[in-house]
């Protein structure tokens, strides 16, 4: 076999192997777009701001599962960003994704955690804040870039959560 060939052959293959994991990914996002609707972008009413943070977006994820990412609406892409916690619910706005809107009927928890996927940290150096979307229990994952706002945060979450579970 000349070089040539064998160049030939190995770039065939190299463009098959990318083919065949993009498949894979859009089967698997296709899935899981089948198990429950696309979140908000935005509430009809925010209602006052409790607090803000600059944020990592590490991943959402099935809350039963920190091990399988949600790749549908956008959700599988990590990067930078801000968490702003209204009182009546979460705004999660990435830098050059869609904004993912959490009303307070659908937050469930929130906890502090160390690994999810395929990012570990610190003890409790993330954030996760466990929400419903068509009865499927979703968990979505930040890494606040400063970690002195982790307190205010979760307090504002818990008094949203609180508020929702008295009515």
């Amino acid at each position: 076999m000349t070089k040539t060939s064998l160049a030939i052959y190995l770039v065939v293959m190299f463009g098959l192997l990318v083919g065949l994991a993009y498949a894979a990914w859009r089967r698997k996002q296709r899935m899981q777009e089948s198990q429950f609707s696309e979140p908000l972008e935005a509430l009809e009413f925010f209602g006052e701001l409790l607090t803000s943070a600059k944020i990592q977006y590490v991943a959402t994820t099935f809350a039963a599962n920190a091990l399988e990412r949600i790749n549908a609406y956008g959700l599988g892409h990590r990067g930078f960003g801000q968490l702003l916690v209204f009182t009546e619910g979460a705004l999660i706005v990435r830098n050059g994704e869609r904004p993912l809107a959490l009303d307070r009927t659908q937050l469930l928890s929130v906890s502090k955690t160390q690994t999810v996927i395929d990012k570990s940290v610190e003890p409790n150096g993330l954030l996760s804040i466990s929400w419903l979307q068509d009865n499927v229990e979703l968990a979505s994952h930040l890494r606040l870039v400063d970690s002195n706002a982790t307190g205010s945060v979760i307090k504002s979450f818990e008094s949203i959560i609180t508020r929702e579970a008295s009515k």
